[in-house]
């Protein structure tokens, strides 16, 4: 499967608390699976869910997660998805300051800023570079968590 698509991982807040934060409020009533929430599927909403002490909020559109900062000493990671370009990235936030950026595309790097996360050196990468599962072992390292298939999501319509 072919990603396209941004997430907010957040620590210490609820789902409706992440999700206003990006200036969305009503949350439509209605719960979907993982399949939809971090797919094009549906691409005109947030899904937002609280897995293992961390919030994340889906963004298939990736208008709204990819602009955000903290307004508290929070720590946050950013994540973007575009298989159709090649192009993956991330941000990590660390008391509320930005402590790691880094963009590539096809394979190269095309923004670098702060210090490499040790979990970037571990991870063996396949000859085209950076990929999917390159960002899900990040994920993972910050977070702790994985994708679950079984994950039901909040709908937030933008």
């Amino acid at each position: 499967m072919g990603w396209n698509t941004s997430v907010l991982f957040r620590q210490t807040v609820t789902a409706d608390e992440a999700v206003d934060d990006l200036a969305i409020t009503d949350f439509s009533g209605e719960l979907v699976g993982a399949d939809q929430a971090t797919s094009a599927l549906k691409p005109d909403a947030l899904y937002a869910a609280e897995s293992g002490g961390w919030v994340q909020v889906w963004n298939p559109m990736m208008d709204v997660v990819m602009g955000w900062e903290p307004t508290d000493p929070a720590d946050a990671l950013v994540v973007f998805f575009s298989s159709v370009s090649s192009t993956y990235g991330f941000t990590l936030f660390t008391n509320g300051e930005r402590t790691r950026h880094y963009v590539y595309a096809d394979g190269v790097a095309v923004e670098d800023e702060g210090t490499p996360l040790p979990a970037e050196a571990e991870i063996a990468l396949p000859s085209w570079g950076p990929d999917e599962d390159f960002l899900w072992s990040i994920i993972t390292a910050v977070t702790g968590l994985r994708y679950d298939e079984k994950l039901q999501y909040r709908v937030y319509p933008v």
